[in-house]
């Protein structure tokens, strides 16, 4: 018998009794956050089975980003993808597996295109959010397709005391922001909005060239929130929206080399809707229903000489969703229980057109899922199955099973495996190389790891995992296809090994967060190291009060990288790097601050993409004012 099945009974057939929760011991600590992502439901990052990343409020605005990526590459494991400056197309690399195999979320709510499948992150301001969540690793079964390398949820801030912040920013690259937000509650209704507006004149992105690529963002959220009894009814909107200049390069005659740069111009629309109510029906039930629609609209000024009627390239993605969810608290004298069930269902509808290949496609699908959670004294277990159905290619069945075992009090050792899996997109059905008839990529990932908190103030972390990935889509050439040169096969496989280690520290006036990850991103079909992954990096983030400011310091050092040549196409190797950041922050009052940053203080020349350009040594200054 299959395990998701095994599960599935195991989840049944457990005696509990049905009476009321009980309220759980309280261990936390100031190192201790409560998350969502990892399971759909609340628990303590430092009580997670699985392996989490919690960047908070404060480090948001201490980055002075203009982007979610200049966040998350300070966190070992992660590799980000650039191909230029601001706005230009960026990608994440969670634990070595394809940037195209993660999900990105707002609040919960899929964000990821549906013709390119990446999440458009250029575009998404840090300072709009509360903190951001990333869980590692398989988590297809609770939320379907892309789920391989894990889950970036990006979540915004809600029902909190009332009150607004000013922030003001400027920097190298002629770049500046400003952000607004604001918060007000009166008795059981909270409304929240937030606005920022980013510009930038950018840098060249391709190497060689001269033309600076600007970026400019307008971008916002607001929700509103109430409870009528033990009835919650809310709504969130979000929309980023602006236009991006990148080059459209000319190769020379034999195709050597480039011979010019074209500026262009992009215009990208990025919006969420979600509608969400939820009660509690008993004691122990709790459901929650999502109606949302994402709009992914990417339209280029470039006109295309390979399409009929001479029309300029876009990408268009519209998604309706409906995600039902259903949580069940039991307890008793023995056990703790909870039951997570439910479904997610999908239309989401495709335009595209790139380089005369255009095609429109609607697309159904639906995740049904199961989830049980048990604790018993020092045991806990998780048991998850999920079964996804296309009418592309049918259903597709997947699966987690961890346990935890409680050593001492803040000691906690996880053994884990899973299952996950990825549809094809649109585009690889449909667009350049299309197949219709290609199966889903899929993974099976094993996992061992150990959370312990050392005392009141230090947690550490050491983990060692395994994910091997089947049925990888690439591009096979073919000169029998005359229109493409080739087609998109499932014919790939790839392995990931790694180790994972980190320590925090939190005790006035200092803190300290250092991470390190050795891994091994493998193409089996070769015996190569997959694209634009490194072997091994370090990351260390250090702060310390002094009076009414602090001082800090990031430091990330990343290994060498395998590429492609941007012009021929063939195997070359880039360098690893060593990046540091220096900040400083003074409260003038208790509502006003003025913070400075230094990013790549060493001014050090790397690439994360052969032949494109990176930020040099660049200052930012920034003052924010809050009312509360």
């Amino acid at each position: 018998m299959k395990f998701h099945r095994t599960a599935i009974l195991i989840a049944i057939l457990i005696p509990v009794i049905n009476s009321p929760a009980a309220p759980a011991d309280d261990t936390g600590t100031a190192l201790s956050e409560m998350i969502v992502t990892a399971t759909r439901v609340p628990e303590a990052a430092d009580q997670a089975l699985e392996p989490v990343i919690v960047i908070d409020r404060a480090a948001l605005e201490d980055s002075l980003a203009i982007d979610v990526g200049d966040v998350l590459r300070f966190h070992a494991g992660i590799d980000i993808d650039r191909t230029g400056g601001p706005g230009q197309p960026l990608s994440v690399f969670i634990r070595g597996a394809n940037s195209d195999q993660s999900i990105v979320m707002i609040d919960g709510v899929r964000i990821n295109s549906g013709t390119q499948t990446l999440a458009p992150l250029m575009n998404i301001s840090p300072q709009l959010f509360d903190r951001i969540e990333i869980v590692k690793g398989p988590r297809s079964a609770i939320y379907g397709t892309d789920a391989i390398g894990g889950v970036i949820n990006l979540i915004t801030r809600t029902e909190q005391a009332s009150g607004a912040d000013v922030m003001l920013d400027y920097g190298r690259y002629g770049s500046g922001e400003f952000a607004v937000d604001g918060n007000y509650t009166v008795d059981r209704t909270s409304v929240q909005a937030a606005l920022t507006g980013q510009q930038s004149a950018g840098f060249p992105p391709y190497v060689g060239d001269t033309i600076d690529s600007g970026y400019k963002n307008l971008s916002g959220t607001a929700a509103i929130t109430t409870r009528l009894g033990s009835i919650e009814l809310g709504a969130r909107y979000y929309q980023a929206r602006g236009a991006t200049r990148y080059a459209n390069a000319v190769y020379n005659a034999d195709f050597t080399a480039f011979q010019s740069f074209t500026p262009q111009n992009e215009d990208f629309s990025n919006t969420l809707l979600a509608l969400h109510a939820s009660a509690d029906l008993t004691d122990i039930w709790h459901m929650r229903l999502t109606v949302s629609r994402v709009v992914d609209d990417l339209r280029q000024e470039q006109v295309d000489p390979f399409a009929p009627d001479n029309a300029s390239d876009f990408d268009y993605t519209s998604r309706d969703t409906i995600d039902w969810q259903n949580d069940l608290k039991l307890a008793s004298s023995w056990l703790n229980q909870t039951l997570t069930f439910g479904a997610t269902v999908y239309e989401e509808k495709t335009n595209s057109l790139s380089y005369g290949t255009g095609y429109s496609i609607d697309t159904h699908a639906q995740t049904y899922y199961l989830q049980d959670q048990l604790e018993m004294g020092s045991n806990r277990l998780l048991l998850a199955t999920g079964l996804a159905h296309y009418p592309g290619f049918g259903d597709h069945q997947t699966w987690n099973a961890e346990y935890g075992y409680a050593l001492t009090r803040g000691t906690l050792l996880t053994l884990s495996a899973g299952t996950a899996f990825r549809a094809p997109s649109a585009t690889d059905r449909f667009g350049f190389g299309g197949n219709p008839d290609l199966l889903p990529e899929s993974s099976r990932n094993f996992e061992v790891g150990i959370k312990s908190r050392i005392d009141e103030h230090q947690e550490v972390t050491l983990a060692a995992f395994q994910d091997t990935i089947d049925d990888l889509i690439v591009f096979v050439n073919d000169p029998t296809n005359l229109l493409y040169g080739g087609e998109n096969q499932n014919v790939d496989r790839a392995r990931i090994r790694g180790i994972e280690a980190s320590w925090e520290l939190h005790a006035d006036p200092w803190s300290v967060r250092a991470e390190g990850s050795l891994q091994d991103p493998r193409d089996l079909a070769d015996d190569s190291q997959l694209l634009r992954r490194t072997k091994r990096s370090f990351t260390l983030s250090g702060a310390r009060t002094i009076g009414r400011g602090e001082l800090g310091v990031d430091l990330l050092l990343a290994g060498p990288r395998s590429d492609i040549d941007a012009v021929s196409g063939a195997p070359v190797p880039d360098g690893g790097y060593l990046l540091a950041g220096v900040r400083g922050k003074l409260n003038l009052t208790p509502a006003w601050s003025v913070s400075a940053r230094l990013d790549n203080a060493l001014n050090r020349h790397y690439e994360l993409a052969n032949g494109y350009n990176t930020a040099g040594r660049s200052a930012s200054i920034a003052t924010r004012y809050s009312l509360h």
